[in-house]
């Protein structure tokens, strides 16, 4: 039986071709480096054997980075993240990467070229198109990407080199070294009290305003909303159960579409959740039910029972988009500036903290990670809540329980 080679064994052989090869053994594998002559062999394979015992050696050293994160996303990322998140991770490396740094070898790359991509595309890295005012010819929007955006990228490149440097093919991860933009707070749109009450006068008698009084309420999301059935109510218990969502989102195993309706689970465990409801929220979800269900035997055999509770006049789903038109138009007649879906989740967190809510509390109910992640969004709410909360102390003095030195 033959021996099995050692790693860092090699010998010099010609080829019949003229060319000369040097082979060596990694991992009990026989590889093989070229040259013209026997010397430009020797030195090649002196490298190689000098990486694998000082433990530098690469695997696939000619693998591009565009390759490895086009293998990364299908075989690492895809079967673990969201269709969302994947769709985002597709778009930041056709998009972004390969067209920048996807050309430069796996195996070479270091941190100083990431560093320069990641500023370059603060600065003027964006890529998407609008249509000139004057030519009315699609042209690259300027400016460059948010610092959300760089840090999303930078997590899913972390991610990728990270398992690299597991499968052997990079020595290091050089992400790792890289200096990130610090993030800005962007200003938060919160409805004002009057504002919400104009908004909530404006959506009365309105079929799908029960949804904004909803997520007003309880501050949930737009494809959370939407994914609502009945069967997630419970009106004897007063709550509601968050279990699934429904957004339309890019998709990549349909050529006839671009796009389609994605019903799925929330994006964490966290965001699996049981809210409570205010009392005053029962008997309206109760009318709601009743008119959808007036609806239903109006439709007859047409009705499509899927027991949403965001539907159309069929029982079908309603778009993401043709809800947020809805909101757009209850926004005008409440005569209140233009302003996106989330806002109202926003508006539900900081009245909750303006009205002494527990930050645990309310983080459980907004389905955030931990208490902290509600602490960094609503900060703004917090100062009065804090001072009313200090006041609570002075009971202390003045029952004397305490004691001036």
């Amino acid at each position: 039986m033959a021996k099995k080679r050692a790693n860092g064994e090699g010998t010099i052989r010609q080829r019949k071709d003229g060319r000369w090869e040097g082979l060596y053994t990694v991992n009990y594998k026989r590889k093989s480096v070229y040259g013209k002559t026997q010397d430009e062999v020797r030195k090649r394979l002196n490298k190689v054997l000098n990486d694998i015992d000082s433990g530098m050696y690469i695997e696939n050293a000619n693998i591009t980075f565009g390759a490895w994160l086009d293998e990364w996303l299908e075989v690492y990322a895809k079967p673990s993240v969201k269709l969302s998140t994947y769709g985002s991770y597709e778009g930041y490396i056709r998009n972004h990467i390969k067209p920048e740094i996807g050309k430069i070898k796996l195996s070479v790359l270091r941190a100083d070229m990431l560093q320069k991509f990641i500023n370059q595309k603060l600065t003027n890295g964006r890529c998407d198109k609008v249509k000139d005012t004057e030519t009315k010819k699609l042209v690259t929007r300027k400016g460059g990407l948010s610092e959300k955006t760089i840090k999303n990228m930078y997590n899913m490149i972390h991610s990728a080199l990270k398992q690299a440097y597991r499968n052997g093919l990079v020595n290091q991860n050089v992400s790792e070294l890289i200096t990130l933009p610090k993030q800005k707070r962007n200003e938060m749109c919160v409805l004002t009290v009057d504002e919400q009450r104009a908004l909530q006068t404006a959506v009365q008698g309105e079929r799908l305003g029960i949804g904004i009084i909803l997520s007003l309420f309880t501050g949930i999301r737009l494809g959370e909303l939407l994914g609502l059935k009945f069967e997630d109510i419970d009106l004897d218990a007063k709550t509601i159960t968050i279990r699934r969502t429904l957004n339309r989102l890019k998709v990549f195993d349909n050529p006839d579409k671009k796009t389609d309706i994605v019903i799925g689970e929330p994006k964490t465990n966290k965001a699996k959740r049981v809210i409570p409801l205010q009392d005053f929220l029962i008997p309206l979800l109760k009318a709601h039910k009743a008119e959808i269900i007036k609806e239903r035997f109006k439709a007859s055999n047409l009705y499509k029972n899927d027991g949403f509770v965001i539907c159309n006049e069929f029982g079908g789903y309603i778009e993401p988009r043709t809800y947020q038109d809805f909101f757009k138009r209850m926004l005008k007649k409440a005569e209140i500036k233009n302003t996106n879906f989330h806002t109202l989740r926003h508006t539900f967190a900081t009245r909750a903290l303006e009205n002494g809510f527990d930050v645990k509390v309310l983080a459980d109910i907004l389905g955030h990670a931990d208490a902290s992640t509600t602490l960094n969004k609503y900060a703004h709410a917090l100062p009065d809540h804090k001072k009313t909360s200090m006041e609570k102390l002075s009971c202390l003095y003045e029952r004397g329980c305490v004691s001036c030195v």
